[in-house]
């Protein structure tokens, strides 16, 4: 396994598990804004992973 792929696989793991803490915020009623915020972070790392640079940049 090379180092990319662990990378994302880790990055993509982070991801899901930070959102579903932050769906756990939200439902259990500390803060419905701090569980989207927290929700909206992991699924940027969830997607992160998935995102390559343009070449004509």
């Amino acid at each position: 396994m090379s180092l990319v792929a662990s990378a994302r696989t880790l990055l993509g793991t982070l991801g899901f598990g930070i959102a579903v803490v932050g769906i756990a915020v939200a439902w259990s009623g500390i803060d419905r804004f701090v569980g989207l915020a927290i929700l909206i972070v992991g699924g940027f790392l969830l997607m992160l992973p998935f995102m390559r640079p343009h070449e004509d940049e």
